[in-house]
C-alpha cells in the first residue's frame, strides 16, 4: 500500500513469513529467559503457568506453522506482569545502603527488563506491517 504525504511516498512492508517466524521465535526466546527469571525470583509464581503456556503456544506455532490468527491470539493472551502506568510504583524494598531508604529489589531490576522484551515481542504480533 502507499501512502501519498505532501511531497513524499510511504509504503507499506507487510511481513513476510519468514520476518513473522523471526518474530516469533524472538517472542520464544524472550518467554524462556523471563521464565528463567520469574521462577529464580520467586515471586509471581501465580503467573508462572500462564507464561509457560505462552511459551509452550509459541514453540508449538514454531514447529507446525501459523497464521495471523495464531500469532494474535498469541499475543492476547501473553500475560503483562507489570501494568506501567502513571500511578504504578514498582515493588520496593528498605535499601541495604546506609540511607535506609526504599529502592527497587535486585529481582525486579532483573526481572522488569526481560517482561518489557516479552510484551514488546508479544506486542509486534498483531502488527501485519510497517511504513
Amino acid at each position: 500500500m502507499t501512502l501519498g504525504i505532501g511531497r513524499k511516498t510511504v509504503t507499506l512492508h507487510y511481513f513476510t513469513s519468514t520476518e513473522r517466524q523471526q518474530q516469533l521465535r524472538t517472542l520464544a526466546e524472550a518467554l524462556e529467559r523471563f521464565l528463567a527469571e520469574l521462577e529464580l525470583s520467586g515471586h509471581y509464581q501465580e503467573q508462572l503457568s500462564a507464561y509457560q503456556a505462552s511459551f509452550a503456544e509459541a514453540r508449538r506455532l514454531l514447529e507446525n506453522g501459523f497464521n495471523q490468527e495464531d500469532l494474535s491470539s498469541l499475543s492476547r493472551n501473553v500475560p503483562r506482569l507489570f501494568w506501567l502506568h502513571k500511578d504504578w510504583l514498582p515493588p520496593l524494598e528498605k535499601s541495604k545502603n546506609k540511607d535506609g531508604g526504599l529502592s527497587e529489589p535486585a529481582w525486579f531490576q532483573r526481572l522488569a527488563p526481560v517482561e518489557e522484551q516479552v510484551s514488546a515481542a508479544a506486542e509486534r504480533l498483531r502488527v501485519i506491517g510497517e511504513y
